[in-house]
């Protein structure tokens, strides 16, 4: 028995050897559960890859060759065999061996068929028209489980809009929608579309119309579905598009009426003065819009831009620099052209620090501090409570130089409009006038008004009980080890 399980155990040895030496791999018993990201750039698809048990696929499909229908079909079909969901599936750039139009009319049976696709990319593909779009409205229509559409780089009107307008109205998963890049849909087009949303229950976060042909009237549809039925949308891309001065004063107005968007991009939309101005006032409100992008608008000069400026970094004092929107953490200009270029260093200066800050105190820090550095003049301190005001001449001595300090000190209308006792004496030396006892310069506080008392009460309480120095100002305490003399001839020297 012992020499027969010693055989078997030597040819299953020599089994293994052989089966090794000849390149024959054995499928694992295990795989784990993950996404199959399958890249379609042949003709043909290895089946292996959808041995990943359980786990949803993304079929993209890419420009190195022409892609047949047949084979994405058979792909589509592979997945549905094997109860495989399809999260993404994506045409990016492709050529179609047998025309665009065959394979989306193709490709809109197959995908009726399955219904369980969550993200769909149709990008780059300038054959796609409105009979192709209309292809996959039997799809579109039919689906309440897709998440992401984009079609970018397509050339359909507002025709083929209509027919998967259906799509916009039932669909309450949609999540981002992009079309982008097709100056056939104009202002009509977007009209149709965001009406169709606004009558649905949709969550629609992200939107995006880059270079569709967009005016004043596209920007007002726009604005009234973000008033009404847009409320969770929080990213907004209008740029390349002709909104001019009125559309952006109409989206403004809607962003200052308490929409929680976060990022909005106008980029090269005819924007000038009016339309910066109207978005400075809607800062002023707003505080849950963290980027404004609003490069290449030619119209924008110095004006504009010191409204903009004016409405993150107000440097009137102190206090207008704390009330400032400090949830603005990325304002660009780049582009504008007719604006100063210290105004655009200095805005992109104080863009790159406050997304680099986590808290809103540190924004404002950083702002107190660098309008210090660079202010030739003080802070005006006069809008603040005196019980802060220590406080805040601790901070600024702190975090900046001793010039910085005294400007503050100086910027302070009841310290230095008081009296000045030497200017006081000559002009009354000059009146044959007796000179003022000029003993102690904060005493004049006690008989001015009421608010010169209170800040007679906080400083007086703060500054040791001696003489003033200006007590010296006519004589000298004489020291033992010194004569009388020596005491006279030193007098003023002080």
């Amino acid at each position: 028995i012992t020499k027969k399980n010693t055989k078997m155990k030597d040819e299953a040895k020599a089994k293994a050897k052989a089966t090794k030496a000849k390149g024959q791999k054995q499928k694992p018993k295990h795989l784990p559960k993950k996404m199959a990201t399958v890249a379609m750039s042949d003709h043909s698809i290895y089946d292996d890859l959808f041995y990943h048990p359980n786990g949803p696929l993304e079929l993209v499909y890419g420009s190195e060759s022409p892609v047949r229908h047949v084979d994405v079909a058979r792909h589509i079909s592979s997945a549905k065999k094997r109860r495989r969901p399809i999260q993404h599936l994506s045409f990016l750039g492709c050529r179609f061996h047998d025309g665009t139009r065959t394979a989306f009319r193709a490709l809109g049976k197959k995908l009726r068929r399955v219904g369980n696709v969550q993200e769909l990319a149709i990008n780059g593909i300038p054959d796609m028209g409105n009979e192709e779009l209309a292809s996959l409205a039997p799809f579109l229509n039919s689906n309440v489980s897709l998440r992401s559409l984009d079609l970018t780089g397509a050339a359909f009107d507002v025709k083929a809009i209509e027919e998967i307008r259906r799509f916009f109205r039932r669909n309450s998963s949609l999540e981002v929608l992009v079309v982008g890049e097709n100056e056939c849909v104009g202002d009509e087009g977007v009209e149709t579309i965001v009406s169709s949303l606004q009558a649905g229950q949709g969550r629609l976060r992200v939107l995006a119309f880059e270079s569709c042909g967009l005016g004043r009237v596209g920007a007002s549809s726009i604005s009234a579905y973000m008033a009404r039925g847009g409320m969770s949308l929080r990213i907004l891309e209008l740029s390349n598009n002709a909104i001019g001065d009125a559309g952006a004063k109409t989206l403004a107005e809607t962003i200052k009426c308490g929409h929680r968007l976060g990022h909005f991009g106008l980029n090269n939309a005819d924007i000038g003065d009016g339309g910066a101005q109207a978005f400075a006032k809607a800062l002023k409100f707003n505080r849950s819009l963290h980027t404004l992008s609003l490069q290449n608008n030619k119209g924008i000069t110095d004006v504009g831009a010191s409204y903009l400026l004016k409405a993150v970094y107000n440097t009137d004092s102190i206090n207008t620099i704390t009330g400032s929107n400090h949830a603005l953490k990325n304002l660009t200009l780049q582009g504008c052209s007719r604006v100063d270029p210290t105004v655009l260093q200095l805005v992109s200066k104080l863009s790159a620090h406050s997304r680099l800050l986590s808290t809103k105190g540190a924004v404002i820090r950083f702002k107190v501090s660098n309008h210090l550095n660079t202010a030739d003049c003080g802070m005006a301190l006069d809008d603040f409570a005196l019980e802060l005001m220590p406080h805040i001449i601790s901070f600024i001595g702190k975090s900046n130089n001793m010039k910085s300090l005294f400007h503050t000190l100086k910027s302070m209308p009841l310290l230095y409009t008081q009296y000045d006792p030497q200017a006081k004496s000559i002009d009354e030396e000059n009146d044959g006038e007796e000179p003022v006892n000029d003993t102690n310069f904060l005493e004049q506080f006690k008989l001015s008004s009421r608010r010169a008392r209170k800040y007679f009460a906080i400083f007086a309480y703060r500054i040791p009980k001696c003489s003033s120095m200006l007590r010296y100002h006519d004589r000298r305490i004489r020291n033992k080890h010194e004569s009388s003399d020596s005491a006279i001839n030193s007098q003023h020297k002080l």
